[in-house]
């Protein structure tokens, strides 16, 4: 997660600036971190339609998009945490959890991670169940499920403190980036492992809360967990459509299922190195499959030009693994579309890296592509 924040300032954010000041409305149809929505919706008078395949990108951008006052009062999310202390500081294992957690800078590796894999603290705690001793060390995934299992009810405040949940996962995760699988407690990721179970999970959330709590749209957007053809099939005339579809011949439900997981607050039997949700509960994308992707493009492309929208993709510039190309990216918007303008990004994130065969996070191109319509 990162590379739109990332590109943002350097060249797309430029493009967008140039494209979304003739535009009535924005579309931004792979939301993921929701990075480029919540920058067209602080940053310009434009009402920005966000959707995305999974729930957690759904929250990130409905937590700025859909607000328009700035939070300055925070006694609701100090009640927030109250309500989670209370929910775990009664458990039967908590001092046991606080005893493991202290000790994880001067325990063996091994023995931190076998103790950690032996809790199990109930049904009442699914992320832990699912995570805790993976992803996250028992006290951190205990706050995790006592935090999301009292989140706010008042819509104003409940996406904030849900996507303030859902970054800090993300920043605590021990993962290479994302969450296809955790960090193994060995000699060599042993102490990334150890480095990301010491982190203040709850300190996190908290400094979340009061980073997006002040940020708002000029003008009331929408959030939508949707198939973007869907959305897309509602633009009209004067309409920017911003693009940046899964470039991974892997469906994006595995590297964020652990998000995925935060945002719904359930999960159910969990399996593989990467303790994976069953197939059913992870969302598929077209996109994302090597004998649909080309099909899957030219149909939103053709949907966009047939709404008369413009558009903005970002795509790598060299081959990706769900079989397309920069190269073909731009013969396929050819024949909708008019190019206006072509740039290449840098960005620097590589789903699914190994230290093996090719590293977790390195430089590479992204194409960006401004298009008009062509009548």
């Amino acid at each position: 997660m990162g590379s739109k924040r990332v590109m943002l300032g350097n060249g797309l954010g430029e493009a967008l600036g140039r494209s979304v000041k003739n535009a009535k409305r924005v579309f931004d149809l792979f939301s993921g971190s929701a990075a480029v929505a919540w920058h067209v919706a602080e940053n310009y008078e434009k009402e920005v339609i966000s959707c995305d395949l999974q729930q957690y990108s759904t929250v990130l951008a409905a937590s700025v998009i859909e607000r328009t006052e700035a939070i300055t009062d925070f006694t609701w999310a100090d009640a927030w945490f109250r309500s989670a202390r209370a929910r775990i500081v009664n458990h039967r294992d908590w001092s046991r959890l606080k005893g493991h957690q202290s000790r994880l800078g001067s325990s063996d590796v091994s023995g931190a991670a076998e103790e950690a894999r032996a809790f199990d603290l109930g049904e009442r705690f699914p992320i832990s169940r699912a995570y805790g001793g993976h992803y996250f060390s028992p006290w951190q995934s205990a706050w995790l499920d006592a935090l999301r299992a009292s989140i706010p009810s008042d819509p104003v405040y409940r996406n904030v403190a849900l996507a303030a949940l859902i970054q800090a996962a993300s920043r605590c995760a021990a993962s290479p980036g994302h969450t296809a699988q955790p960090f193994k407690p060995n000699e060599t990721a042993g102490p990334f492992l150890i480095e990301a179970w010491q982190r203040d999970l709850p300190n996190v959330v908290a400094t979340r809360v009061k980073e997006i709590a002040p940020r708002v749209a000029k003008i009331r957007g929408q959030a939508h967990c949707a198939n973007a053809l869907e959305i897309a099939d509602q633009a009209e005339v004067d309409d920017l459509a911003f693009v940046d579809p899964p470039y991974s011949g892997v469906h994006y439900s595995r590297f964020y299922h652990v998000l995925e997981t935060v945002a719904r607050g359930r999960v159910g039997t969990v399996a593989g190195i990467g303790r994976y949700p069953p197939t059913e509960e992870r969302p598929s994308s077209s996109f994302s499959m090597k004998t649909q992707a080309h099909k899957a493009f030219d149909e939103l492309l053709a949907v966009l030009a047939r709404r008369g929208a413009s558009v903005i993709i970002t795509f790598p510039s060299s081959k990706a693994s769900n079989g397309l190309s920069g190269d073909d990216v731009k013969l396929l918007a050819a024949q909708h579309f008019r190019i206006e303008e072509e740039k290449v990004s840098s960005r620097f994130s590589t789903l699914g890296g190994d230290t093996k065969h090719r590293a977790a996070r390195q430089d590479a191109h992204e194409l960006i592509l401004t298009l008009s319509a062509s009548n």
